[in-house]
């Protein structure tokens, strides 16, 4: 191990410099000062063999925890509810264990799946308010995957949202912004993905979101005014994890209601994809189809209901690449074909 991949492995267990050396001592029974941490790190030193296997062991021990990833933006109807649900279902049909967080007040995800049951959830203290407002854990706020009362299905296990979760944004209290991640620490040996579905802003909720999260995917519709926004989370993203989350990654901009057949679309896929060069991956675009509407109106989750559709591959090829760790499938501005259907 060189002084590099210590400080991978340091960033990725959430550590500072301080705490790793806390941890080394604890394990080994040593006395390592914080500069001899640094001195590590900077290659001024040779790392020991037993530090080294103590790190490694760490890290393997997280790597068998949830990977939490993030749907974020701060522009509404961009499709991040719409890409939660579908991307949670994907990786559930792929075998994953799956657990979906709806941290929008709006509910709207909540809505989808339950389907007016999220008012008896309310009454039961099973929800993403009483989960960070109340201190509740995990295990006491999430409906599991089953077959609901009224015969949908579903297909993971899920924390509903509730309107006063809107109060997250007026309380402050050290550290309240690692709320979530702290919630999600207990439960993660077992899942093997949390997905979160962050509301429209760029306030506490947001913020919160992020910090639990290892990876972000920010939906963008393929208008000109959305691409617009994308440097401000992106902005937000980057603060996130410099001072709270140094392990979260970008892992892409997803292009949303996206028609080929429209100038106006592939200027914009085009435009996006020369602004985040260097910067972030643009993902294989999710079209505009009537899948979409017919499902919502349904109940149903897209990708469900229509599992043959073109429409909805983008969201199923996203979830293979993300769950066997392979490059995820970038978007081409050359000979993108319309698949709606």
């Amino acid at each position: 191990m060189n002084g590099q991949a210590l400080r991978n492995s340091r960033l990725g267990l959430r550590l500072s410099q301080g705490e790793l050396k806390d941890e080394l001592n604890r394990r080994l029974g040593r006395s390592y000062d914080k500069p001899k941490i640094s001195r590590w790190e900077n290659d001024k030193e040779p790392i020991p063999d037993d530090v080294a296997e103590t790190v490694e062991n760490m890290i393997g021990a997280i790597q068998e925890a949830a990977r939490v990833l993030v749907l974020a933006n701060q522009k509404g109807g961009v499709g991040k509810t719409t890409s939660s649900l579908n991307l949670a279902y994907a990786l559930s049909s792929l075998g994953a264990r799956v657990l979906l967080i709806d941290m929008d007040p709006q509910a709207t995800a909540t809505a989808g799946l339950l389907a007016g049951a999220n008012v008896d959830l309310y009454h039961q203290g099973k929800t993403t308010a009483h989960l960070i407002l109340s201190g509740k854990a995990v295990a006491d706020v999430l409906v599991p995957a089953r077959i609901l009362p009224n015969g949908r299905h579903l297909p993971f296990d899920f924390i509903a949202s509730h309107i006063d979760l809107a109060e997250t944004d007026g309380k402050r209290e050290p550290g309240f912004d690692a709320a979530l991640r702290e919630a999600l620490e207990p439960v993660r040996s077992d899942y093997d993905w949390v997905v979160i579905d962050a509301p429209p802003n760029l306030g506490m909720l947001t913020w919160m979101s992020l910090a639990a999260a290892d990876e972000a995917i920010v939906p963008v519709r393929t208008e000109p005014y959305d691409t617009m926004g994308v440097g401000l989370i992106i902005g937000t993203i980057g603060k996130i994890q410099r001072r709270l989350n140094p392990s979260l990654r970008l892992s892409g901009i997803l292009p949303t209601q996206y028609s080929s057949r429209k100038s106006v679309d592939r200027e914009v896929l085009q435009h996006l994809c020369l602004m985040m060069k260097d910067r972030a991956p643009v993902l294989q675009p999710v079209p505009v189809s009537a899948v979409y509407g017919h499902a919502a109106r349904a109940g149903r989750i897209a990708l469900e209901a229509s599992p043959s559709a073109n429409a909805t591959l983008p969201y199923l090829n996203l979830a293979k690449a993300l769950q066997t760790r392979m490059d995820l499938p970038l978007a081409e501005t050359e000979n993108l074909e319309e698949v709606s259907s």
